[in-house]
């Protein structure tokens, strides 16, 4: 009997040690890849219009996410709906129409599951609609303050909420705003205050018009959090990264070096081509002009370089990407990547058709991400990473 007791605490032990054996193995796999200093993303699911038979299609995807169940929940922002697939891909079904009323949506533009709930940020209706995980309405919140605006909403492992928001001195619109990252509980309350950070994204003016001037490639605050929980936070106003516990605060920050990069002629055409300016017209309708007005370009002021680095994402192994500056834009195709400790792996070029993730979920090794051609057709795909040659 002792034999048999003994003989099954063995394996257990095996097992487990096999099991820290694989842990770290997979702790390592990504880590290894991104220093030989090239990678690209490989849909295995790719989810495009034809999946949904002509029930439905996308029109303007703008967030994901995943219930415990391993359901994907696409929140399309013009379509004013939620989609839903199953892990494999397969269409289940779309919830929501637009609309004011409770189920309805107005621009949807983010989705978190946390709590065993979704909990959706409608832009246009200035609230956050909470439903249950067969997408039942139960109940929404308003969340609009006067001059501030909502960015970014993460659900966290342990179903609280942290938020980005940006406030304005309506008093003297003329002074900076300030970047705030709030902890928020699992029934959407605020809970406290984790981060705050001065910024420059616009000046206002009043003349010739009330308008704002924006900002080019002024530094600004970027963040995400890991699978147990931290906020990894960085001010690009120079290269160093915060480590923050909810609950606990700053735990830890690490720097690195970076070689500037030159704002360009290139840059400064490109930046005010992209910009455009609605006007209306004495009939009441409105009209459009694609590219910057005069008095824009003789208000605006270029910095000399840009900042380090123009995101921070977590990969599905909790390392830390921060997308570097490209030469046009800060549209780059490089990454550096660091450990989540913060040590450095080493910078990382992204290859083919492969795009800096704007959002992603996180699933093991693999991540959901949307993507869209240069036509304008949306998929939406579930990637692996590889070494690329």
């Amino acid at each position: 009997m002792n034999e048999k007791i003994t003989a099954v605490l063995a394996a257990i032990v095996m097992g487990i040690l096999a099991l820290k054996a694989i842990a770290v193995t997979q702790t390592k796999a990504l880590a290894d890849l991104y220093k030989t200093g090239k990678i690209r993303f490989v849909p295995e699911i790719a989810i495009t219009d034809e999946a949904m038979g002509g029930k439905d299609f996308f029109n303007n995807p703008a967030d994901l996410a995943l219930d415990d169940r391993g359901n994907l929940f696409v929140c399309d922002s013009r379509a004013n709906n939620i989609k839903v697939f199953d892990a494999s891909g397969k269409y289940l079904r779309t919830i929501g129409k637009a609309g004011q009323g409770p189920g309805d949506f107005n621009y949807p533009i983010e989705i978190e599951f946390g709590a065993g709930r979704f909990f959706i940020r409608e832009l246009m209706n200035g609230r956050v609609s909470i439903l249950n995980r067969e997408g039942v309405f139960l109940k929404s919140i308003l969340i609009q303050e006067l001059g501030t605006i909502w960015w970014n909403i993460v659900a966290l492992p342990d179903g609280r909420f942290v938020v980005e928001k940006e406030r304005t001195n309506i008093q003297n619109p003329g002074q900076p705003q300030e970047c705030r990252i709030e902890l928020y509980s699992s029934e959407f309350e605020f809970a406290k205050p984790v981060y705050a950070q001065k910024i420059w994204r616009n000046k206002y003016i009043t003349e010739p018009r009330s308008t704002n001037v924006p900002i080019p490639f002024s530094p600004l605050v970027y963040w995400n959090t890991t699978s147990d929980g931290k906020i990894v936070i960085g001010y690009s106003e120079k290269y160093e990264i915060e480590i923050h516990d909810p609950d606990r605060g700053k735990i830890g920050s690490f720097a690195h070096a970076f070689r500037p990069v030159e704002v360009t002629s290139a840059d400064k055409e490109q930046y005010f081509k992209g910009m455009g300016t609605t006007y209306s017209l004495s009939s009441g309708a409105s009209t459009f002009q694609r590219g910057a007005p005069d008095y824009i370009v003789k208000l605006t002021k270029f910095p000399k370089f840009k900042p380090p680095y123009n995101a921070i994402r977590i990969d599905p192994e909790d390392n830390i990407w921060v997308r570097l500056y490209g030469a046009t834009l800060g549209i780059g195709s490089s990454f550096d990547a660091f450990k989540p400790d913060g040590t450095f792996i080493g910078t990382v070029k992204l290859t083919g058709d492969s795009l800096f993730p704007y959002r992603l979920v996180r699933q093991k090794a693999w991540f959901w991400g949307i993507t869209v051609d240069k036509d304008g057709e949306y998929t939406i795909a579930k990637m692996k990473i590889e070494a690329a040659k």
